[in-house]
């Protein structure tokens, strides 16, 4: 049977009570000390009216502390969901309204509506020497909600129960000092976040005082350094960058291309995991050290995991074949919070599917060609727009790129793409159409547009529902643009 976090809590208390927990700068929290301070902060919250089932809008920066808070509203039996400082004001509003917060707790002033306001500073103030309720499984929720790059922010919750069966899949953290660049206040930092608490492992936070990347990690000792693909490209293309022979990366969260692969292994490390993931499942895959080609996969299904491959049809598909992705794991969600459409479409028969188009090899590893949504139909020519984004950024000068399908009259879809390039590059969109042409023939993008930086959600995904106006909305009627 799956432990829940109380029970993970109690079992820390008594075989490393002592060890490292949280490290922050200057800041060492020991799983003792985590404890304690959670035992705090829920007789706080309980005593602002905050008990199982509320539903409680989390708007807290400080990474360390909204760990502290998240794990004892888990633990409390409340629900929550990450108000994040970088979301706009009719998000927040959104986002609590559709999970129906009935408070906030915070780490600074924030109006919204009429729901009570706690400030998680009070907490500070409030001297206890009670120990947290570790009898009991917890039945907190934690609310994801999804990229949103191509369409709706979906949300999905998770039991306490479901976040422990994701937390099983990652035995490594037991034994890592992780780092994540990306804020807890992101879907997936606050996920691992609980998954190496979860573990026993140690939390490491970047320094507030903004200490250079390379000997914060050698000073606080991190083991494995879990990054974007955004970040990827930024620390092995950073002037003061230094291997990391001993150091873990792990990345994820969109397509890793082999090019950014191979430059992670040449300049960083070779102890390189490439994972595959959706917020609705947590981890999928994980490519290994030594399993990085240009094939490109996305590695074998972690423990419980099972993938399938499926026709249009529903039917399932033997390894070789390319189809629709499904995934059935333990802890995956049922449904999303309030869109019945897309859960239907996305959870059927117990499998969830998330869109993307793939094929299992004969080894067992997965492969992944692209979203099923996204695919360009040009005359009846099937493209998938990672087929021109490998192709320009095999370029030297490209940094990254964004293809899509622009609608014609005649001939169905239009592909085009978005670059941006390297600094100090001398490259023009004439010259790039012309290199993609011998390597991709009729798949060729018919425009590229060149721009400062591609746009982003908050997460560092590519936001290609906000590239069609970079283009002429007329492209497919005009002459010499056509095939």
């Amino acid at each position: 049977m799956i432990e829940h976090f109380n029970q993970r809590l109690q079992r820390h208390l008594i075989e490393r009570p002592e060890a490292d927990a949280v490290v922050s700068g200057q800041q060492r929290l020991s799983y003792a000390e985590l404890a304690a301070r959670v035992a705090q902060g829920a007789q706080y919250l309980h005593g602002h009216g905050i008990a199982a089932g509320s539903v409680v809008a989390l708007a807290i920066k400080d990474e360390v502390e909204h760990l502290l808070a998240s794990i004892t509203l888990l633990l409390m039996g409340a629900r929550q969901i990450t108000i994040a400082s970088h979301d706009t004001p009719s998000m927040q509003a959104s986002l609590m309204s559709r999970v129906g917060a009935t408070f906030m707790v915070s780490d600074h002033a924030l109006l919204h509506g009429h729901i009570p306001v706690v400030s998680w500073a009070g907490m500070h103030q409030q001297a206890t020497q009670c120990m947290p309720d570790l009898q009991a499984p917890g039945s907190g929720d934690l609310f994801l909600r999804t990229s949103g790059t191509t369409g709706l922010t979906n949300i999905v919750a998770f039991s306490d129960a479901q976040l422990s069966h994701q937390s099983s899949r990652h035995h490594e953290y037991a034994s890592e000092r992780l780092l994540r660049l990306a804020s807890i206040e992101h879907n997936n930092s606050k996920r691992h976040r609980l998954y190496c608490f979860w573990q026993g492992g140690v939390n490491v936070f970047l320094d507030s005082a903004g200490s250079d990347l390379f000997d914060y990690l050698a000073q606080t000792q991190v083991s494995c350094l879990d990054i974007s693909r955004l970040h990827a490209v930024g620390i092995y293309k950073a002037a003061h960058a230094k291997p990391l022979p001993e150091v873990k990366v792990r990345t994820g969260g969109s397509a890793i291309p082999y090019a950014v692969r191979a430059n992670i292994l040449q300049h960083l490390t070779d102890q390189l995991y490439v994972r595959y993931a959706t917020t609705e499942t947590g981890s999928i895959t994980m490519a290994l050290p030594g399993e990085h080609a240009e094939n490109e996969s996305s590695g074998r299904p972690l423990s419980g995991v099972v993938i399938g491959i499926f026709d249009a049809g529903g039917k399932q598909l033997p390894p070789g074949e390319a189809g629709e992705i499904g995934v059935q794991c333990p802890g995956m969600a049922t449904s999303y919070v309030d869109n019945p459409a897309q859960s239907a479409q996305r959870f059927k028969d117990g499998w969830f599917y998330p869109g993307d188009v793939g094929q299992l090899l004969p080894d067992g590893q997965l492969r992944i060609f692209g979203r099923s949504d996204e695919m360009i139909v040009l005359n009846g020519l099937n493209i998938f727009p990672k087929e021109i984004e490998d192709v320009l950024e095999a370029h030297p000068d490209v940094v990254e790129s964004a293809a899509i399908a622009l609608p014609s009259r005649h001939h169905g879809d239009i592909p085009v793409a978005a670059v941006s390039i390297r600094e100090g590059a001398q490259l023009n969109a004439a010259e790039l159409l012309a290199y993609c042409k011998p390597h991709l023939g009729m798949k060729a993008p018919r425009k590229i547009v060149v721009l400062p930086q591609l746009p982003r959600n908050s997460q560092g995904k590519i936001l290609k529902r906000d590239l069609p106006p970079f283009f002429n909305p007329q492209l497919g009627n005009v002459t010499g643009h056509e095939p």
